[in-house]
């Protein structure tokens, strides 16, 4: 799948418990155990790892059907495939700078706010620095 179109279709589109930092504390959580649940059924789990690169990022939270912390599993849902977790070694995105955006822009998708907003400041202190005088 090409894209990160999917992401929108995804069970837990804009659900923001999957990244909290409650969510990586404790396997045995319910919560936790419920977040698992809804990876169970998503066709979508390998693009997820993919995107979120969690191993290399050292991510905390819910990603590919597993529970990871730190970048290393804690608990998985329970059909997990060990082929989803293959990265494809894209470099996680440093948000906020204007490398993410640039990194965003090779990538074919749109830059996040962060992203967006770096890339516009440091084109406005181009332009500043271009129009001083004696540059």
């Amino acid at each position: 799948m090409s894209g990160n179109g999917w992401v929108a279709e995804a069970p837990c589109a804009g659900d923001a418990r999957f990244t909290s930092e409650e969510t990586a504390a404790d396997p045995a959580e319910p919560l936790v155990l419920q977040l698992l649940a809804t990876c169970q059924s998503c066709p979508f789990r390998a693009p997820c790892v993919d995107l979120v690169l969690p191993s290399s990022a050292a991510f905390d939270g819910i990603c590919g059907g597993r529970l990871w912390y730190d970048g290393h599993v804690l608990a998985t849902c329970d059909n997990a495939q060990p082929a989803e977790l293959r990265e494809r070694g894209r470099r996680p995105i440093t948000h906020g700078t204007e490398a993410g955006a640039r990194a965003h822009n090779r990538r074919g998708e749109r830059a996040c706010s962060l992203c967006r907003e770096a890339g516009r400041l440091a084109q406005q202190a181009r332009r500043a620095r271009k129009r001083a005088p004696g540059t």
